[in-house]
């Protein structure tokens, strides 16, 4: 055995690191990885950690304390659970402590297993015919705690208790595993639905993809008989990690409506009566909460489990334990559970892969859940299935090439996909309402409340108004930290801040000039909402962004009044593109089509395509046909007309094109360095140095073909939070070689104190 164990320990002040601890005789046969451990640790005295690696040698001379305790003897996670973590750092050019810190909440060793009294039936005889009701309860529930027994049943301690002495019950003790599910207390599952003739034949071709896999398939291509590749034998250019992608990954192209999820849930049924588990991610965790009460109806709630940041730590350490200990059959959560210890897992699923949400903005690491999975269905010899009405351009193109793309292209019952009507602003702007609300739009909304029907409005812009100018001297309000314009907010009477949360009052005067000659322009949700109320004062009109949603569940609460018709016309961001199932909702409007496509990054088009074409589906998803009016000032644009015809094969072959030609993903990947410091100059200067070093080194090695290094450019929003930033962008198109190399390059950097740096792999936008 080896003598010395690393041991990640969470330090006042410091965070999360790992130190060494000499392992004690007397534990060596007994220590293993994933074990929470009790170690000293200076002033701070005793504290918890946990085993993540071995060593027989240190490097220097140091002097090595002891490991005081094993706090408990069965581990968190396993070696192969660590090895996922390292593959993580490497992949996302980060240390491994950062990724235990983000996969491994600490807490969990700070909590401690609980048990509970449970009850269950054992037989009738001897029993009162009062008893009789209440042992028929009983044995309809199942074993249950005994003290939700009691109000379930409406009886009392002692009741159970005579019972118990006549042996119609029997009282055990078990260890308690709080699960956030119990509320629902569900008796009896709803049955699964019974397939269309379009999902029979994708899932019938799913299941062949699975099981052909299962035979030994290596990896490759993929294709039935009575198919034929569409790509001709043309060469895959695509870079992904290391370059290959077994069969196992999936992906199920359907439009809005179309009953993607029924699909999912006969998978799933596959899967557990194979004896498997399923991991099943969803972009946002009110979408999670959603996905996991449909789960426990059809599962069961002590065979489903939920994982997100939002659940209390007693509720995640009993759910880490169950899923360590193979208790669970389904997992559902949001990006953070593809960490989540889960065993013998079988199918994983990501629903609405397309969603920015997947990927982790800040802190590091800054991963996405989608490509971490991809990874976790390697480790466990399994399919990941991955399910769009707008998938993300890449994954369609790897889908493609593999042969693995299955399509459902009606909605479900044949519901009539909406049709969608540009309003073209330039004709119709200035006979809106406030020059917002077209003329057509407002007709379509009256009509559609006469029937009791209901609208979502889309304006993917908070606030009231986007910029506060002087009407003198056509001075802008800026926020003093961000190089960005303040945002008015009515109900708040501030200006505010979407990047530092800076806020201040209206000024008085102009600081340029002295006028008092102030404007609020442009328009977000507030607005939309006013101008809303304005027009049709005897509807109820909600709004739905994030400056409301500070109660936690309040974006579930909203979602459920809207569901229930207590309101008629839901205003809000992208957040009422997804999720929202109501089929009362026969009209969406969109304010500004536009907005999303005008930013300057290179996903823009697919971003504002996505967009669209989700809020376009919400509508006539019930027996009541849609309508979808999108207002805008370009209605030419390509990716528009791909949206206003949901045409998403159109779209995909314009934009592929052009990813080609520019070596933009899938034919490159990006990898992104921001540079920032408080000083504008010494900020641009360490961004030349380090992009000046790093040409030399690719020249140096011969590799400039497989790797470009672009810029350094100031970042489209120059400063954020005081600290001015320029990036540099690296085409790589050597794989996982190409991460080792940045790796190792950005290893050898020693930054001055003052400037910070960030390490962006696959960034979601490069703004």
């Amino acid at each position: 055995m080896s003598k010395y164990a690393s041991a990640l320990v969470n330090i006042k002040g410091l965070g999360v690191k790992t130190f060494s601890y000499l392992i004690p005789d007397d534990m060596k046969d007994k220590i293993q990885i994933g074990q929470a451990l009790l170690v000293p640790f200076g002033r701070q005295g005793l504290i918890n950690a946990f085993c993540v690696g071995f060593s027989d040698y240190l490097p220097g001379d140091f002097k090595v304390k002891k490991i005081n305790k094993i706090l408990d003897e069965t581990p968190l996670f396993s070696i192969d659970y660590l090895k996922l973590l390292e593959w993580v750092a490497n992949y996302y050019c980060c240390d491994l402590v950062t990724v235990l810190n983000a996969a491994i909440p600490m807490k969990l060793i700070e909590k401690a297993s609980k048990t509970e009294q449970l009850v269950e039936f054992v037989k009738y005889d001897g029993a009162t015919k009062r008893q009789v009701q209440v042992l028929q309860l009983l044995e309809k529930s199942g074993k249950m705690p005994l003290i939700l027994f009691e109000k379930y049943a409406k009886t009392t301690r002692a009741t159970i208790k005579k019972l118990e002495q006549s042996g119609c019950v029997k009282l055990i003790q078990e260890e308690l595993y709080r699960n956030p599910l119990d509320i629902l207390r569900i008796t009896e599952r709803e049955p699964l639905f019974e397939l269309s003739g379009d999902q029979e034949k994708v899932y019938e071709g799913i299941k062949r993809v699975i099981e052909w896999q299962k035979s030994g398939g290596q990896e490759g291509k993929l294709i039935s008989d009575e198919e034929e590749q569409k790509s001709g034998g043309q060469e895959d250019k695509s870079v992904t990690d290391n370059n290959t992608f077994s069969t196992s990954e999936i992906l199920l192209h359907g439009v809005t409506a179309s009953g993607k999820t029924e699909v999912y849930f006969k998978l799933i049924d596959d899967t557990i009566k194979a004896g498997k588990n399923v991991l099943f991610l969803a972009p946002e965790i009110a979408l999670a909460s959603q996905l996991t009460k449909r789960l426990a109806k059809k599962f069961g709630t002590e065979d489903v489990a939920i994982w997100h940041s939002s659940i209390s730590d007693g509720e995640r350490y009993d759910v880490w334990q169950k899923l360590y200990k193979n208790k669970i059959k389904i997992l559902a959560g949001a990006r953070s559970a593809v960490f989540a210890p889960l065993q013998n897992i079988g199918l994983i699923i990501i629903d609405e892969e397309h969603e920015g949400a997947y990927k982790q903005t800040t802190p590091a690491p800054r991963y996405d859940a989608r490509i971490v999975a991809r990874k976790l269905a390697k480790f466990h010899n399994c399919p990941l299935l991955l399910g769009s009405a707008t998938p993300d351009i890449s994954t369609y193109y790897r889908a493609v090439n593999t042969g693995n793309l299955f399509e459902l292209k009606k909605r479900y019952n044949d519901a009539k996909v909406p049709p969608v009507t540009v309003i073209n602003m330039q004709e119709h702007g200035r006979a809106a309402y406030k020059n917002v609300i077209s003329i057509p739009l407002q007709t379509e909304i009256k009509e559609t409340l006469a029937k009791g029907q209901q609208v979502i409005l889309l304006i993917n812009r908070r606030g009231f108004s986007t910029f506060t100018q002087c009407q003198a001297c056509g001075h802008v309000i800026e926020c003093p930290n961000c190089a960005i314009p303040m945002i008015w907010h009515a109900k708040d009477q501030m200006l505010k801040c979407h990047y530092c949360n800076h806020s201040e009052y209206f000024p008085d005067v102009c600081p340029e000039c002295g006028s008092d000659a102030f404007k609020n322009s442009g328009t977000g949700t507030q607005k939309i909402e006013q101008y809303v109320k304005d027009i049709f004062p005897e509807n109820t009109v909600e709004r739905i962004d994030s400056d409301i949603l500070v109660r936690k569940g309040e974006h579930i609460r909203l979602l459920e009044k809207f569901q229930r018709g207590d309101i008629d016309i839901l205003v809000g961001t992208q957040m009422i593109a997804k999720g929202l199932d109501n089929p009362n909702v026969t009209l969406v409007g969109v304010i500004s089509a536009d907005a999303s496509f005008n930013l300057p990054d290179f996903r823009a088009s697919e971003r504002g395509f996505q967009l669209l074409t989700q809020v376009a589906g919400r509508a006539g998803r019930g027996e009541f046909a849609g309508k979808v009016l999108f207002q805008t000032y370009n209605p030419d644009f390509y990716a528009l007309e791909s949206a206003k015809s949901q045409n998403y094969i159109e779209f995909y072959e314009t934009e592929i094109t052009a990813r080609n030609e520019f070596d933009y993903p899938p034919f490159s990947q990006i990898i992104r360095l921001v540079l920032s410091s408080a000083n504008n100059f010494r900020a641009e200067k360490s961004a030349q140095e380090i992009a000046l070093r790093l040409c030399m080194m690719i020249e140096k090695f011969g590799i400039s073909e497989r790797l470009e290094v672009l810029g350094p450019t100031p970042c489209v929003i120059e400063r954020i939070n005081g600290q001015y930033r320029f990036q540099i962008l690296i085409k790589n198109k050597l794989d996982m070689k190409g991460h080792q190399f940045i790796s190792g390059f950005l290893n050898r950097i020693t930054l001055p104190k003052d400037i910070k740096m960030v390490v962006d792999v696959d960034p979601l936008d490069i703004l």
